[in-house]
């Protein structure tokens, strides 16, 4: 059972109980990303989540990690385009130690210059490793062709020249102006008492203000052609198309459409592109959604020669799904989807993190029967008709990581 309570403070408190299990997860979540920062501040939410773990008033950047792991706990977090997550798993016993130490993080970081300094390299050394990794590299490049001079297309890691740039008042900073109470919600998941967990953020939740923050304009997808030349074995290719925001109901139907080419051993492109010809090992379709908008695109690897045939039968396979739809294949990825929903949340970590991205992006909670009533009652000309508007109606973004070609992918 999901129970919400608005603290006199601001901060929003919601409890998923589950009381057949021996654990929590807990986390605060902030409705502030990648999208938040202006060109001189890029990779600043990145920097600021690994900073608020660097150390506090009260608790050293060691003593933050060992009293977590001492009671057998695992903590961390992560940055997105719009939300930001500090988060902990815990025994069911431990709720006021992580509520304790996640609000101390939040509320009372130090940002100390020599710990700024170590972990200014820790974060170029993640951005490097990104550069190396190519479907890390491929994804990044996809995101900022689509969004091409967009705060969305901006990577959240940042430059290396910008991260060498900041100093500790930038973070400071940064915290100050975003970081308001009223985009922020506490979601714990687990076997836990709603009441309890809310006099314990009562308690603990005191210094975080509300104040007004400056709105991110509205993001426009452009999409384009990109093409960056590395020394690889293999060409990366991700192509694709504007898809739908958090709020669209479309969103149910994209996600049908990428199941169907791209999700599985038995999707059209895994049997097009690898099972009958063999060009790549992996293929997959994806889809994103943000605020204002979203992507579809599709993925492969291939060999630098196969680069032109792999695009041509991925974009003959999308204009296939416009006209050649069956039952049969939708309701298979209805029930994949299905189960991919009602398998999630078997991990409480999960659905704490679903409920945190509904209330702060899709600004409401929806149950998970509603989603699924919303997938299940999709047809055949659903799925046919936004295939045709996302193909025909949108701007075409194709990026391919690899060896040089005198070859024009974009037109083909």
């Amino acid at each position: 059972m999901t129970k919400l309570t608005k603290l006199n403070n601001g901060m929003t408190v919601i409890s998923d109980s589950i009381d057949n299990i021996e654990t929590i997860s807990l986390g605060i979540f902030v409705n502030v990303g990648s999208v938040n920062e202006t060109d001189n501040q890029k990779g600043l939410s990145h920097f600021l989540e690994h900073m608020v773990f660097k150390g506090t008033t009260t608790r050293s950047a060691l003593q933050i990690s060992n009293e977590i792991e001492s009671v057998g706990g695992i903590m961390n977090a992560f940055t997105g385009q719009e939300m930001t997550g500090y988060h902990v798993k815990i025994l069911k016993e431990y709720l006021p130690l992580a509520i304790d130490i996640i609000s101390d993080m939040l509320q009372n970081p130090t940002f100390d210059q020599v710990e700024f300094d170590r972990e200014r390299k820790v974060v170029i050394q993640e951005i490097k490793m990104c550069i190396d990794s190519p479907d890390d590299y491929i994804s990044g490049l996809f995101q900022s062709t689509c969004f091409t001079n967009e705060r969305l297309g901006s990577p959240i890691l940042g430059f290396e020249d910008g991260i060498l740039s900041y100093t500790p008042d930038d973070i400071r900073n940064y915290m100050d102006s975003n970081y308001s109470i009223d985009k922020m919600v506490l979601v714990a998941s687990g076997n836990i008492n709603h009441d309890n967990l809310v006099e314990l953020a009562s308690n603990f939740i005191v210094k975080l203000k509300q104040f007004q923050t400056n709105p991110v304009e509205k993001q426009k997808y452009t999409g384009g052609y990109v093409f960056k030349e590395k020394d690889l074995e293999q060409n990366h290719v991700m192509m694709g198309y504007e898809g739908y925001s958090y709020t669209d109901k479309n969103k149910y139907k994209v996600k049908l459409l990428s199941a169907i080419l791209g999700s599985g051993c038995s999707s059209r492109l895994f049997n097009e592109v690898r099972e009958k010809r063999g060009l790549v090992y992996t293929v997959y379709s994806t889809t994103d959604s943000f605020r204002d908008t979203g992507t579809f695109g599709v993925y492969a690897a291939c060999e630098p020669e196969k680069t032109e045939e792999v695009i041509s039968i991925v974009k003959r396979e999308l204009t296939k799904i416009q006209s050649n739809l069956s039952t049969e294949e939708l309701n298979k990825a209805k029930m994949q989807l299905k189960s991919s929903i009602l398998m999630g949340l078997e991990n409480n970590s999960n659905r704490m993190e679903r409920i945190a991205s509904q209330y702060l992006l899709e600004c409401k909670l929806t149950e998970i029967g509603e989603t699924i009533d919303n997938i299940m009652c999709l047809n055949v000309d659903d799925i046919q008709d936004v295939a045709k508007n996302i193909v025909n109606n949108t701007h075409y973004t194709l990026t391919v990581l690899g060896k040089h070609s005198n070859t024009n992918f974009y037109e083909i």
